[in-house]
């Protein structure tokens, strides 16, 4: 099918000449519904509408802003089981009921030491009614060692003064600072941190809600972790009706999707000494200055002092009347969040629009000069009818040319003429790689093929940079539903794989499936790694455990010898014909192997970093855990 392809042509571009027959075994892009819409919108409307629901919900009122808000979040495929769901999760695992209330007062008697956290408060003509909220939400916490520093950024609205000058008489604990001129939210905010006395701040925007024991998990984790300089939180919505939703479940720390995505946010907490070292906000980066402050302490910082914790902590709520700064300048806080993450990359690479969803960002990352060898090792055992397939797509379809292509699992007779490829004895593995001449490895199945060009050159960007270990791709059936996007850890089968069946071009949850991000394990199907570390690791265990526990354990091998395993989307392959390898789930099936790595690895197989203990693990939709994995949570809600 592919033998025809010229070189050098883009897997899209290509695709016109393909016939319809083979065009059936060839992923292809979907056009949808939202696209056909936008064709039929006036003129006036397409630079609103390719904002997208932020830019459309801005220009409409209030009331209406927020219903559609709700009404997309249960639309959405992401979001659509776990809003259904989200009330009844709440009520079972997130209740502040007496009980728990009591149980945490007695928590915070027995602390020992308390420390003092400095909530800071930017504001600037906020509707009145949620600013006093706001306010509320603080002087409510159980936890009462706090103290609220409010900057107002010369708000015009004599209300909103009222309010201020109101809850500064009624609470010693809330320091007050009036600027005479507007300054925006980044000069505001140093105001406040001026103000701030507590060894922490945290940030609170003028509208938002602290639900009541958000300062005492704070508090609690910062007394475990007394050399932690951030921390945040999980999040979600909450709507004029005061019904939450839209609950952002997030891993621990990730520097790869810190760099996609503002993946502190709220509920954002830092060491106060650390953030004043660096020079506070910046000005200049308004609407991703909590972005821009959260990626240069984390630079200042190590991932060992930046804490996670997997709960729901803060209410962003929307469908205020008056806009936030991000809503009205919605292009300038991306570009603004753009430019910290250039500042926060090394010399060479380049923070761009995130394919398919621009709002977050792709950092690309170039190769020195020459590029480094890649050994391509090739099991060809299960399916050798298709080598000739793969070999064309690594010859045709793959901007790269330092291969040392190795072919496992066929005799050398086998290998079609042509190719510039030799063959390893038998079909291990481990004595391919003895053998290999790179400096990285690919270990790639017979059954994939490219769908781009650059995609080898994405791995091997990743690959080669200090502390990565395996670096796993996005792969896809034939009919373009996606079978590997990274493989999660928990439950009874070990091995569970988030986003199967997935259209390749969705966004998924927040992002996840669009964006490079940490992940435990990835599959062996398509797994590039720095041949040394795949030796320091021992190899792959060919003979006690099949795939895909093999791959997790190889992946924790790498783990345990601190490397970090990533899941890019910006290197995809198609399955060309039946499942490869390591993408087949029946492995699970095999409880002796199963036994075998509960008892070389223990506890490490029960809570995946990567993945939140409040999220289910399984494939196709997200949906919420029923109980979580995390005891703390389920501890709140026994208390």
């Amino acid at each position: 099918m592919l033998d025809f392809l010229p070189t050098n042509r883009s897997w899209l571009d290509a695709l016109s000449e393909i016939s319809v027959a083979d065009q059936a075994a060839v992923p292809q892009p979907r056009v949808g519904l939202l696209r056909r819409v936008g064709a039929s919108l006036p003129r006036e409307w397409v630079p609103i509408a390719r904002r997208g629901l932020t830019g459309v919900s801005a220009h409409l009122p209030a009331g209406m802003r927020n219903r559609l808000y709700r009404l997309a979040g249960a639309m959405s495929r992401e979001m659509g089981a776990i809003e259904q769901h989200y009330a009844a999760w709440i009520d079972r695992y997130d209740r502040m009921d007496s009980q728990v209330r009591r149980a945490i007062m007695a928590r915070i008697a027995q602390m020992q030491g308390h420390p003092l956290i400095s909530v800071l408060m930017p504001v600037y003509n906020p509707t009145p009614e949620y600013l006093r909220a706001a306010i509320h939400s603080v002087q409510d916490q159980f936890y009462p060692w706090w103290e609220l520093c409010i900057a107002d950024d010369a708000s015009t609205d004599p209300a909103v003064v009222r309010v201020l000058r109101e809850a500064q008489a009624g609470d010693h604990r809330i320091r007050l600072v009036r600027r005479e001129q507007n300054g925006h939210i980044s000069v505001a905010s140093n105001s406040a941190l001026r103000l701030a006395t507590g060894p922490f701040v945290a940030l609170l925007d003028h509208d938002d809600i602290l639900p009541p024991h958000a300062l005492y998990e704070v508090a609690a984790r910062i007394l475990a972790q007394p050399d932690v300089d951030l921390l945040y939180s999980d999040e979600d919505h909450v709507g004029a009706d005061g019904q939450r939703h839209h609950p952002y479940f997030k891993p621990d720390w990730d520097p790869e999707l810190a760099l996609g995505q503002n993946l502190v946010s709220h509920f954002g907490v830092y060491r106060r000494s650390l953030v004043e070292r660096i020079g506070g906000f910046r000005p200049g980066f308004e609407g991703s200055q909590d972005h821009d402050l959260a990626l240069r302490v984390a630079a200042e910082s190590s991932p060992d002092r930046i804490a996670h914790i997997p709960k729901i902590l803060y209410h962003w709520r929307q469908g205020a009347s008056e806009q936030t700064f991000s809503e009205a300048a919605h292009n300038r806080c991306v570009l603004n969040a753009r430019r910290a993450i250039q500042e926060q990359v090394a010399a060479g690479c380049q923070a761009t629009p995130a394919p398919r969803v621009p709002v977050w960002t792709r950092v690309v990352r170039p190769l020195p000069s020459p590029e480094p060898l890649v050994s391509v090792i090739i099991d060809a055992s299960r399916a050798p009818g298709l080598l000739p397939r793969c070999l064309d797509g690594l010859a045709r379809l793959t901007g790269y040319g330092a291969l040392d292509v190795i072919v496992t699992g066929v005799a050398p007779h086998a290998v079609p003429q042509g190719y510039p490829v030799r063959t390893s004895e038998g079909r291990s593995v481990n004595a391919a790689a003895a053998v290999a001449d790179g400096s990285l490895l690919l270990l790639l199945d017979a059954a994939l093929v490219p769908v781009e060009p650059d995609w080898l050159r994405e791995m091997a960007s990743q690959a080669i940079r200090p502390g990565i270990g395996a670096v796993g791709a996005k792969l896809l059936a034939q009919d373009g539903l996606v079978t590997h996007a990274g493989i999660a850890l928990g439950g009874r089968d070990i091995a569970n794989f988030p986003f199967v069946g997935r259209r390749a071009s969705e966004t998924g949850y927040f992002g996840h499936l669009q964006l490079l991000r940490s992940v435990s394990a990835v599959g062996t199907a398509c797994l590039m790694v720095r041949r040394r570390d795949f030796l320091e690791a021992g190899g792959l265990d060919e003979t006690g455990l099949p795939s895909p526990l093999r791959d997790i354990d190889f992946c924790l091998k790498l783990s345990q010898m601190g490397r970090r395993n990533l899941w890019t989307p910006y290197a995809a392959l198609f399955l060309a014909g039946g499942p490869a390898a390591s993408v087949e789930r029946d492995a699970t099936a095999d409880r002796r192997a199963v036994s075998l790595m509960r008892q070389r690895w223990g506890g490490k197989l029960e809570t995946d970093p990567c993945w939140n203990p409040n999220l289910a693990i399984g494939p196709g939709e997200m949906r919420l855990a029923f109980p979580p994995r995390d005891h703390g949570t389920e501890a709140l809600q026994a208390a």
